[in-house]
């Protein structure tokens, strides 16, 4: 291998698409173009932050500039002090200024530099419910009438259930794109397997079908349950010095894992 497999490492090119994350990146993809307001979700460990960084990759900084923030503590005056500073502005003191200097920094950005700006914020399934009250402002530009933004929350599942309260409904009715990551199938895992050998530039297939099946069965397809259970099978057959992975190998390495 001229690599470590199953890693969080592997370069943005290089990345395994399923048909559900092809579809993620294509909304995420027309949301950033059409300046839209995008829920991104799924469970832990389904690639929700795999999509997020092939958007990013692809994103040309002539027509677009960015900001990922991941910080499940996220508040008002935090957001908006971020934003300043990753921008090169210095933020207020007050909050209500910090406020328009930031309207004043999005509209700038779009209409005299002739750019995008995207804001990804991940983890928000964590967000107060301050927080999540404050993206009606951060959307609204002109008495609502324009937003020169692309703004994209990233969660879990349990998101999709906050905003669906009524006092959070003017937020809910927002969202303009959400798509559901969810886990590969038995078919995509072994491909997803197969392909993370071969960016390593594996000379071989090293894991025997029982093997890629029993890992299917116990991962369920989650992409993270299957990079871990992959790394610990590959170092039991290191350590018994066999050239393949079998069954015995990934039943030995779901004991450890319980």
């Amino acid at each position: 291998m001229k690599g470590v497999p199953f890693t969080r490492e592997i370069p943005p090119d290089h990345l395994f698409t399923s048909a559900n994350h092809k579809e993620a990146a294509a909304r995420l993809e027309y949301s950033v173009q059409h300046r839209q307001f995008c829920l991104l979700t799924g469970e832990a460990g389904m690639g929700k932050s795999t999509a997020v960084r092939a958007l990013v990759h692809q994103l040309d900084p002539i027509h677009y500039r960015y900001l990922y923030l991941c910080d499940s503590s996220l508040t008002p005056k935090l957001f908006y002090r971020e934003v300043l500073q990753c921008f090169g502005i210095q933020p207020a003191f007050r909050s209500t200024e910090a406020k328009r200097q930031y309207q004043s920094l999005m509209l700038d950005i779009y209409e005299n530099e002739k750019k995008i700006p995207v804001i990804i914020l991940d983890e928000a399934h964590h967000f107060s419910e301050s927080m999540l009250q404050e993206l009606r402002f951060i959307l609204n530009f002109r008495e609502d009438s324009m937003s020169p933004l692309s703004l994209i929350i990233v969660g879990q599942q349990s998101l999709r259930n906050q905003l669906k309260v009524k006092h959070l409904e003017a937020i809910d009715q927002r969202i303009q794109m959400r798509y559901q990551v969810v886990a590969l199938t038995e078919q995509e895992t072994a491909e997803y397997i197969r392909h993370q050998l071969k960016a390593v530039q594996t000379a071989h297939d090293i894991f025997s079908e029982e093997a890629i099946q029993a890992i299917y069965t116990f991962s369920q397809g989650v992409p993270r349950k299957i990079n871990t259970l992959c790394s610990q099978s590959l170092m039991d057959a290191y350590l018994q010095e066999k050239a393949i992975v079998g069954e015995s190998h990934v039943q030995r390495a779901m004991n450890e894992m319980g």
